[in-house]
């Protein structure tokens, strides 16, 4: 699963289920966290926070998540099939991977996509960037842009340096099941 053995204690078990009743299930990620539980209870409640509670639509999320995690493999598993299931096409994605915004997307996509590459640059953002992602967004979209972005950055860190696996296509299959189920509640 990762260079740190498998945490297999109640503290763990406890955050499993309330991970599970979040999103799911618990991906390699969260279950290498587990060696420090608290650590592991607050940085999920901000990515539930991301996923579920910002004020982004599902395909906007996606974008920032793609963005964030296109060169870190095990992210982009995970993200680019979600991506796919709310329409962004492989054309698409394959902008995205290679760094650049796609073709095709919707004026405030293409603002959005604009910011969060600058974002993840860490070299400040332009104020023309800046500027088209406020003619689209609220202060607090734009905010909770630059959450999901800092959290995927943050977990993309995670997952390089404790060197966690990618589950095999019939867990990750569960994901999507999930956030299709999510969607259509």
């Amino acid at each position: 699963m990762s260079r740190l053995p498998t945490v297999d204690n109640e503290a763990a078990k406890a955050l499993f289920g309330s991970i599970t009743e979040s999103r799911g299930w618990v991906s390699n990620l969260l279950r290498s966290l587990a060696h420090a539980p608290d650590g592991l209870e607050r940085l999920q409640a901000v990515g539930h926070y991301g996923r579920y509670m910002s004020e982004l639509t599902e395909r906007e999320r996606e974008l920032v998540i793609c963005i964030t995690g296109r060169n870190v493999p095990y992210a982009w598993a995970h993200h680019a099939p979600l991506a796919e299931q709310v329409g962004i096409t492989r054309e698409q994605l394959a902008a995205l991977k290679s760094g650049t915004v796609p073709a095709g997307l919707s004026d405030a996509e293409t603002a959005l996509c604009a910011y969060v590459f600058a974002y993840c640059a860490l070299g400040g953002i332009d104020d023309k960037v800046f500027a088209a992602a406020q003619e689209h967004y609220s202060s607090r979209q734009i905010t909770d842009i630059s959450i999901i972005a800092a959290y995927y950055m943050a977990m993309g860190s995670i997952i390089i340096g404790l060197g966690v696996e990618t589950e095999p296509p019939e867990i990750l299959q569960i994901e999507l099941d999930w956030q299709q189920k999510k969607a259509q509640a």
